[in-house]
């Protein structure tokens, strides 16, 4: 049954909100209208049928808070408990009940079942498109390989993930899948993001990653193509891809100059690697299937958009 309504605040509801009103939490949800959001998440369920839940928008809010924190599904159920901040943010109550993990557990499954995390995604950007905060000058693409949620199976062994695969990095076998992002150059918001086993090469994903928009696109030489550059010149897009030696011809002293020009610019989508590693633990991915892994992403890369709003919002770009 669709969502219940959100109980009514108490007197020890308001004053706790104080204590937080200039935390990033709070920012996000002023700035961004969760209106259109809360109309999709309203089709997942039935508005008569099966028990009360959760209000969907709640959820969805929640795995964004799962997201900016780093929490297991457990850790999630505790600190929406504990924190004023979290409370605030879902629009829920101190006194009133919180999700627990398995119906958090319930909810991500099947928004990634019904491929909704996407919708949501492409919803949050067109909102930073409205605030001109996505200015669409150019387009990083790039791919980092990412472990799978269980152990490569042993010889002769079923494998734990069926849609894991093996590749190879730095001549040493790696088991897992692949993230393929574009970043936008200027706001280094995530504009596209596709995860697909760790075998497919970057170069395969390269179409379904341009956007159309841009009017520039940048990749190292692992997406070289001659065809490829002339392709985007004549949708008058720049060619930012770098050049690739031919067999037996060495690249020249202008091809290598212009490589170090743009290797530069394309630095920047290897920084948004680096966060996804380091802070929100994206070494290995969480969750068992392409399916649950996709859903994962999109959720996860509306976070840092949402994050990196308000940090320009802030700096008033």
């Amino acid at each position: 049954m669709l969502g219940e309504k959100k109980p009514q605040k108490s007197f020890f509801d308001m004053a706790a909100e104080q204590r937080v009103s200039n935390h990033f939490l709070l920012k996000i949800d002023r700035l961004i209208d969760w209106k259109p959001l809360q109309k999709e998440l309203s089709k997942l369920y039935h508005p008569s049928l099966g028990r009360p839940s959760y209000p969907p928008l709640v959820m969805f809010k929640a795995l964004l808070l799962q997201q900016w924190y780093n929490l297991s599904d457990r850790q999630l159920e505790e600190s929406i408990r504990d924190r004023i901040s979290f409370l605030r943010f879902l629009g829920l109550s101190i006194e009133g009940p919180v999700p627990d993990e398995t119906t958090i557990c319930r909810f991500r499954a099947k928004l990634c079942e019904v491929g909704l995390a996407e919708k949501l995604f492409r919803l949050i950007s067109d909102q930073l498109e409205q605030k001109g905060l996505l200015l669409k000058k150019g387009s990083i693409i790039d791919a980092t390989l990412i472990e799978a949620a269980r152990r490569p199976p042993a010889k002769g062994s079923p494998a734990r993930d069926p849609d894991a695969a093996y590749t190879v990095r730095d001549k040493k076998p790696f088991y897992g899948y692949k993230a393929h992002v574009t970043l936008d150059h200027k706001s280094e918001f995530i504009r596209e993001v596709k995860v697909t086993p760790a075998n497919v090469h970057d170069s395969c994903m390269f179409d379904e990653m341009i956007q159309g928009d841009e009017e520039a696109v940048f990749a190292d030489k692992g997406y070289w193509r001659e065809s490829r550059k002339h392709t985007l010149r004549v949708f008058g897009i720049y060619c930012g891809i770098m050049d690739r030696a031919k067999r037996n011809a060495s690249l020249s002293r202008r091809q290598r100059k212009r490589n170090r020009r743009l290797s530069r610019v394309r630095a920047r989508i290897e920084k948004v690697f680096g966060t996804l590693k380091r802070i929100y633990g994206m070494v290995r991915v969480r969750y068992v299937g392409l399916l649950k892994n996709r859903g994962h992403f999109y959720i996860l890369a509306a976070a840092l958009n949402l994050k990196r709003m308000v940090k320009l919002c802030e700096a008033g770009v």
